[in-house]
C-alpha cells in the first residue's frame, strides 16, 4: 500500500513539474462585456526589466517595426458581435493584433483575420486586413503592457494599451439593444401627468404623481420625488408600450438601463396610454398608474 501511495505522489508531483513553466512574459487574459456585445484579448504581458526606455533604436521596440503589443505569440481581440474601433467598423470574429511603431506622428493599428502567429513573423499588409492611424499619449510608467478598458459607456468605452510610459486610447464602440430615442410622433401617446400607487406584498401603498415628458428626442420620466439615483431618467423601449428606466450618468450618457428590475408597461385606449402597471425583476406588480385628465 505504502508503495501504491508513494507512485502515485511522485505522478501527481511529476504531471505538475511538466505544466509548471516560468515565462519572462506570463499569459494573460482581458474580457469585458458591454451590452451583451463581449470583448476579449489574450496576450502575454512582457516587463519592462529595468529598462527605462521602451521605445526607440536598439530598444526592445524599435522605430519602424511592426510590433504585436504584447509578446510570444500575436496578441488576439475577438468579438462577438460587429463594432467600431476609432470610428473603423469591425466585424464579429478573432484577430491578431499589430501596431507599425513610429518616432515621430500617428502609429498604425492593424487587425488580421490570421492569428496564432509568432510576434518575429508579422504579416505583410494585405487587404483583409484592418488598418488605421492612432495617437500615442504619455503615462505614469507602467512596468508590466497591460491592455485594458479604463472608460464604459452603455454603448462602448475605451480601448486601451499601455507599456512603459507610452499609452494608445481607442474609442470602441457596440451596436445598442435598444433604442434611447425616438419621434415625438411616438413619445407623444406617453407624455403628461399621471397618478400611481405602490404596491407591497398585494397591499396597496400611498399614491404619487409620475411625470413623463418629451426632450432631446428623448422619451423621460421624473417620479414624484427627486431622486438621487433615477433623476430626470430616460424611457427606453424595450418592446411595442414596455419601457425601463435609462439612468444618466454626470456627463448625460445614459450608464444603466435598469431591466429587469423595473419595467413599465402602458395600455392604451384610442392610440393614447391610458394606464400602466411596473414589474420588477421576480415579475412581481409592484405600480400601478393612470393619466391624469
Amino acid at each position: 500500500m505504502k508503495v501504491r501511495l508513494l507512485a502515485m505522489a511522485l505522478t501527481l508531483v511529476t504531471a505538475t513539474d511538466v505544466h509548471a513553466q516560468i515565462r519572462a512574459s506570463e499569459m494573460a487574459t482581458f474580457t469585458q462585456m458591454i451590452d451583451g456585445t463581449k470583448i476579449s484579448m489574450t496576450y502575454s504581458r512582457p516587463r519592462a526589466r529595468g529598462r527605462d526606455t521602451l521605445f526607440g533604436s536598439r530598444k526592445a521596440v524599435r522605430w519602424g517595426e511592426v510590433w504585436t503589443p504584447g509578446a510570444n505569440y500575436a496578441t488576439t481581440f475577438e468579438v462577438n458581435r460587429p463594432i467600431t474601433l476609432d470610428g473603423h467598423a469591425v466585424k464579429a470574429g478573432t484577430y491578431s493584433v499589430w501596431m507599425v511603431v513610429r518616432q515621430t506622428g500617428t502609429w498604425t493599428m492593424v487587425l488580421d483575420p490570421k492569428v496564432r502567429i509568432y510576434h518575429m513573423e508579422p504579416p505583410d499588409s494585405n487587404a483583409t486586413q484592418i488598418r488605421f492611424d492612432v495617437k500615442t499619449h504619455d503615462a505614469p510608467f507602467l512596468d508590466v503592457l497591460t491592455w485594458s478598458m479604463p472608460e464604459l459607456r452603455a454603448n462602448g468605452g475605451m480601448l486601451t494599451m499601455q507599456w512603459g510610459r507610452t499609452r494608445v486610447d481607442m474609442n470602441l464602440d457596440v451596436q445598442p439593444s435598444y433604442a434611447l430615442t425616438m419621434s415625438q410622433a411616438d413619445a407623444e401617446p406617453y407624455v403628461g401627468v399621471w397618478e400611481y400607487a405602490e404596491i407591497d406584498s398585494g397591499k396597496v401603498k400611498a399614491t404619487y404623481q409620475f411625470v413623463i415628458d418629451y426632450e432631446n428626442s428623448t422619451l423621460k420620466g421624473r417620479w414624484h420625488t427627486d431622486s438621487s439615483y433615477f433623476k430626470h431618467f430616460a424611457l427606453v423601449k424595450i418592446a411595442p408600450d414596455w419601457f425601463a428606466p435609462g439612468v444618466y450618468d454626470d456627463k448625460g450618457q445614459v450608464y444603466e438601463v435598469y431591466k429587469p428590475e423595473l419595467v413599465l408597461e402602458f395600455t392604451r385606449e384610442n392610440g393614447r396610454a391610458t394606464s400602466f402597471q411596473a414589474r420588477d425583476d421576480q415579475d412581481s406588480i409592484v405600480m400601478r398608474g393612470k393619466r391624469i385628465k
